[in-house]
C-alpha cells in the first residue's frame, strides 16, 4: 500500500475557512486531516500541493518516516505554513493507519486513559458578538445578556469558558487594546474594563467554572503582568498571552497567582522546550492542526517531564476536534479541551455522524482511524466564499 493522492478542500467555516486534507492510498483507503490557518488558507494549501510529490509512493503506515522526510524537505523554513501543511498530511496518515488496522488512533498511540474529555467553551461571547448571523445566535448587548450566556454554560456542564477583549469592548466595559501603540490611559481603561467583565462572568458562572482570558500577542510584558494581577481575585483558569520570549512569560507567571497558558503559535517540540525549561507556563496549548498528531504527541511527552498539563488548541474544523479527541484520550497529562460551541450550523453535517457531547464532555469515538469519517459529498457543498490566497 502506498500514498497515492493528496488534495485539499478550503471549506466555509463561517468566521474562518477550514483547510481540510484528503489523502488516498493505492488501496483506496481515504484519510482526513486538518491544516486550517485562519489567515493563510491558500498558502497552506499550496504548500501541501508542493509537498505531495515527496510523499506520494511512500508507505502511509510509516508516519514517523514521512514526518522526518517532510521535516528534512522543509529544514530551512520549518514552522509556520510549512509545518501546518505537514500537520494536515500527518493527521490524514494517522486516520489511514487506524482504518488499515481497523482500530481507533488512540489504540495505535498506546491505549486510552479516558472515555470522555472535559471541554471549555472557547470564544465565549465572541462569536455571537462579531458573527451573530453566521452562528445564528443572539448577539449579547449588555450585562444581562452575558449573564444569560453564563447560565447556559452552567446548564450545559462546561468546565470553563474563554473570552477576550472584543467581548469587553462590545459590552461597553473598556477599550480594545490590540493596537501598535498601547498608551498609559488606554491601558488603565483596559484593565478596569476587564475587571468589570471578570466580575460579571464570575457572578454568572458561579465559583466552580473556570474563566480564561485570551489576549493573543496584544500585550507586552508589563501590561500582561498587570492584567494577571487584575484576574487574580476571580480564581481564573488561566491568562493566555502569547510571546516568543520564554523568560518574559516566566516573569508574567511569577507576578501573580494567575495561571499562564500559551502554545498555539509554537511549532515542534524544540520551540516548546525553552518554555518548559524556564517553567514559564502552567498549561501548554499545542495546536494539533499545526503540529500534527506525531509531533504533538512528542510535545505532550516533553511537557510531562516538567509536570505541565496539556490543553490543546482546538477551534478549527471538526476534523481537528476528532484528532484532538484521539490524542487526548491517550495523554496521561491531558487537562482540558477547547471547543467552539458557537460554530457554523453545518459543522456536524460534514461528518458521517455528529460529535457526541454530553454535559460538557466530548465522547472519544471508538471507530477506526479518527473515529468518525468525513462526508465528502456534504463537504463539497460548503466551499469557502473567500480566503487568503497569498
Amino acid at each position: 500500500m502506498k500514498i497515492g493522492k493528496i488534495e485539499t478542500f478550503i471549506a466555509d467555516g463561517g468566521f474562518r475557512p477550514w483547510t481540510i486534507v484528503r489523502v488516498e492510498t493505492s488501496d483506496g483507503i481515504v484519510g482526513w486531516g486538518d491544516a486550517t490557518d485562519w489567515g493563510g488558507s491558500g498558502p497552506v494549501a499550496a504548500a501541501i500541493e508542493a509537498l505531495a510529490p515527496y510523499v506520494i509512493g511512500e508507505d502511509p503506515l510509516d508516519t514517523d518516516a514521512v514526518w522526518e522526510k517532510l521535516s528534512s524537505r522543509n529544514a530551512r523554513h520549518l514552522t509556520g505554513i510549512a509545518h501546518k501543511a505537514m500537520a494536515g498530511i500527518d493527521i490524514a496518515l494517522w486516520d489511514i493507519r487506524g482504518k488499515y488496522w481497523n482500530a481507533p488512533v488512540w489504540k495505535l498511540l498506546g491505549g486510552k486513559f479516558r472515555d470522555e474529555l472535559p471541554l471549555y467553551w472557547t470564544h465565549f461571547g465572541w462569536s455571537r458578538t462579531l458573527f451573530p448571523d453566521v452562528v445564528r445566535k443572539k448577539r449579547p448587548e449588555n450585562r444581562e445578556d452575558l449573564l444569560e450566556l453564563c447560565a447556559l454554560a452552567r446548564e450545559e456542564g462546561f468546565a470553563g469558558v474563554k473570552t477576550n477583549a472584543d467581548v469587553m469592548r462590545a459590552l461597553g466595559y473598556g477599550p480594545f487594546p490590540l493596537e501598535p501603540v498601547f498608551e498609559y490611559d488606554r491601558e488603565r481603561e483596559f484593565l478596569e474594563g476587564f475587571d468589570r467583565l471578570l466580575a460579571t462572568l464570575r457572578e454568572g458562572l458561579g465559583s466552580r467554572i473556570g474563566i480564561a482570558v485570551d489576549v493573543a500577542f496584544g500585550l507586552k510584558l508589563g501590561a500582561a503582568k498587570r492584567l494577571a494581577k487584575v484576574m487574580e481575585p476571580y480564581g481564573p483558569m488561566w491568562l493566555e498571552c502569547e510571546t516568543r520570549n520564554a523568560e518574559a512569560l516566566r516573569e508574567v507567571r511569577h507576578s501573580s497567582a494567575t495561571p499562564v497558558c500559551i502554545g498555539e503559535s509554537l511549532f515542534g517540540v524544540r520551540q516548546y522546550l525553552p518554555f518548559f525549561q524556564n517553567f514559564a507556563l502552567d498549561v501548554v496549548m499545542p495546536d494539533v492542526a499545526w503540529n500534527g498528531i506525531t509531533e504533538t504527541k512528542r510535545i505532550a511527552e516533553a511537557a510531562a517531564l516538567y509536570d505541565i498539563p496539556v490543553a490543546p488548541h482546538n477551534c478549527h474544523s471538526p476534523v481537528t476536534s476528532l484528532a484532538c479527541a484521539q490524542l487526548c484520550a491517550n495523554l496521561p497529562n491531558f487537562y482540558l479541551l477547547e471547543f467552539d460551541v458557537d460554530d457554523v450550523p453545518w459543522r456536524d453535517e460534514i461528518l458521517e455522524k455528529p460529535l457526541e457531547i454530553r454535559h460538557g464532555r466530548l465522547a472519544v469515538p471508538d471507530g477506526p482511524g479518527l473515529g468518525i469519517d468525513v462526508d465528502e459529498k456534504e463537504l463539497r457543498k460548503h466551499p469557502a466564499k473567500e480566503y487568503t490566497t497569498r
